[in-house]
């Protein structure tokens, strides 16, 4: 794959994957940060007029909101008070935001000529003149015309002065952008380190975009730990806001950690590059060689790195029993766990490790840790289980257990997470706590398709059955029993949960899906309406579920009442536009009176 092809694709996998476009300029400082304003120090050396005639202008440019902003009147406002102050030091602002105005008219040519008397009569009012620069690059470029727009913005990001301006920052990442198109990586890469050096503090956005298209350029295009540390001193660390760093590549490890990570999250190949993949790995296995012998997750991902581009599962193996043994200390069970994930799928390993494992000695932390070690990384379920009843339940106390029972929640569709996060409820010493966390679990399989199951219907019933019983948990142990024969199609059944939870207005909106089901239209109806006229606040979503009503039985003319209706009577709420763009795609007037319901 050639080198600009590769880096285009590494790109899409960077820290900030934030592209500059003429089109949308994405990746830019939000529109509201782009716009230039006059300082408040400039602003007070006003005399009153001066400050009353530019207030007005800036008044109609900037507006409450967007929807109040008028360019073409600030383009003449601008213009009056460069007319009636031509001596006034605000002049070369009122010129710019003149051109900013015509600019955002789509005036773009017009524009141009405007920020050009920026350049040409006020060149050292850095503020204006850098701004009118960059302005006039990002004209030419949403006219097309790269070339020009590239032009504005090499000058500006080869004027000491100007290139230290905010705007500097996004021209610079523009044109390095323009490198990368053009193929010219390094040069491209060279003004990204320029802009997230030199904007660290004064421009963090552009600025943590460039580091997200350096990063990669060295780990993932040109694997170079040397000029990726340089370059991560350089800038504080890859985080979002700067931070002191170490001095010594081979002794650094807060930032080998983060390069591990880097390592792993640009290892994106096709199967058609197999020769690029395993050169990645070779590079980084090799630059990692020797460093941090102590540290087992650095040797780990060395051993897999390696095993990356060696293909050899035996000399992979042999290096990780290779680090345990020399290091291992008895008592450590913490250890032996980190071992058993790092094998992964590899059953044998895997119970060649756990056989190491001594659970007397072993806290309940650790035990835990080892669930979900065997759930996650080793697909073992057999022996989480096995695992989960060596916890000595009584010892913890009952949000430690439901912390279990959340992790296990977290991780639906892995095998063997279902029966260790019922177990974990049913060991709550609260009992009714545990029981109403499990009826809820149920219910929130039940309503995903990829989890549920059966027994999520059965026994979910079964103990709402017994959670009706207890007054605290009554309601909306109806309400989930009312859900989960809905779901089941058993709609008679439903209905009649329901009305045991009365939880209006929600289980009186069931109730209707459920009517609705059963064919009974004009009662399903009839019970939204009853939602619209004593629950004002859910009264357009009950509206418009009766136009929907009539929708889906193929009854036309009550649809079309019925939206017309929730014009008339709900007209700023969502559903009224709604009703509005319905009654508009069916090539019918809005209306009202009469027809609407």
């Amino acid at each position: 794959m050639p080198p600009s092809h590769m880096l285009s694709t590494v790109l899409r996998h960077g820290l900030a994957p934030l592209l500059i476009g003429f089109g949308c300029l994405a990746g830019m400082a939000r529109a509201a940060e782009l716009e230039t304003t006059l300082p408040p120090e400039a602003r007070a050396k006003l005399d009153t007029f001066e400050g009353v005639t530019l207030d007005k202008a800036d008044k109609v440019f900037f507006g409450k909101d967007a929807v109040g902003r008028d360019f073409r009147r600030a383009a003449a406002e601008f213009d009056a008070f460069i007319l009636q102050f031509p001596e006034s030091k605000a002049v070369p602002y009122a010129i710019l935001q003149k051109g900013r105005s015509l600019q955002l008219l789509e005036k773009r040519f017009e524009a141009v000529k405007v920020y050009q008397e920026v350049l040409d009569f006020f060149p050292n009012d850095v503020r204006y003149a850098a701004a009118a620069l960059y302005r006039i690059g990002e004209c030419h470029g949403q006219n097309g015309d790269i070339e020009k727009a590239m032009k504005a913005w090499l000058e500006m990001a080869d004027d000491a002065a100007y290139a230290k301006e905010p705007f500097g920052a996004n021209a610079i990442n523009g044109l390095a952008d323009n490198y990368l198109r053009q193929g010219k990586d390094q040069e491209g890469i060279d003004r990204y380190r320029q802009v997230a050096v030199s904007f660290r503090k004064s421009n963090p956005d552009a600025a943590l975009q460039a580091i997200g298209r350096v990063v990669p350029f060295h780990v993932r295009s040109k694997p170079d730990a040397g000029k990726l540390y340089d370059f991560y001193v350089a800038v504080g660390g890859f985080d979002p806001g700067p931070k002191a760093t170490g001095s010594d590549l081979a002794t650094d490890a807060a930032f080998w950690n983060g390069v591990r990570g880097l390592i792993r999250k640009n290892d994106t190949f096709t199967g058609l590059q197999q020769n690029e993949r395993d050169a990645y790995f070779r590079s980084w296995a090799a630059q990692m060689q020797g460093k941090f012998p102590d540290d087992d997750e650095f040797q780990i991902d060395l051993a897999d790195f390696i095993r990356a581009h060696e293909r050899d599962d035996a000399a992979w193996i042999g290096r990780l029993d290779k680090q345990f043994q020399a290091r291992q200390k008895a008592g450590n069970q913490a250890r032996v766990i980190r071992w058993i994930r790092a094998f992964g799928p590899r059953k044998d390993k895997v119970e060649e490790y756990y056989a190491k494992l001594d659970f007397a000695k072993m806290s309940n932390d650790e035990i835990r840790d080892l669930v979900y070690v065997l759930l996650e990384s080793t697909g073992a379920p057999d022996l989480a289980r096995n695992t989960f009843d060596k916890l000595r339940l009584g010892e913890m106390g009952d949000p430690a257990k439901l912390a279990i029972h959340a992790w296990m929640k977290g991780h639906p569709t892995t095998p063997g997470t279902r029966p260790l996060a019922v177990a974990a409820c049913l060991a709550c010493a609260d009992a009714t706590l545990g029981k109403m966390t499990l009826l809820r679990y149920y219910h929130g399989r039940a309503s995903w398709p990829p989890a549920r199951t059966n027994e999520d219907f059965t026994e979910g019933l079964a103990l709402a059955g017994e959670l009706q019983k207890v007054p605290e948990c009554s309601k909306e142990a109806c309400s989930i029993a009312g859900n989960l024969l809905q779901w089941s199609g058993k709609y008679d059944d439903a209905i009649k949960a329901y009305q045991m939870a009365d939880s209006p207005p929600q289980t009186l909106f069931w109730t209707a899906e459920c009517l609705v089901k059963l064919g009974k239209l004009e009662p399903a109806v009839a019970q939204l309406r009853e939602i619209e006229n004593f629950f004002k606040d859910r009264a357009p979503e009950a509206a418009l579920l009766v136009a929907n009503c009539y929708r889906d039985a193929g009854i036309g003319e009550k649809h079309v009442r019925a939206l017309r209706g929730i014009l008339k009577k709900y007209p700023k709420s969502g559903q009224s536009s709604e009703a509005h763009q319905r009654l508009e795609a069916m090539g019918l007037p809005i209306g009202g009176g009469v027809d609407a319901e």
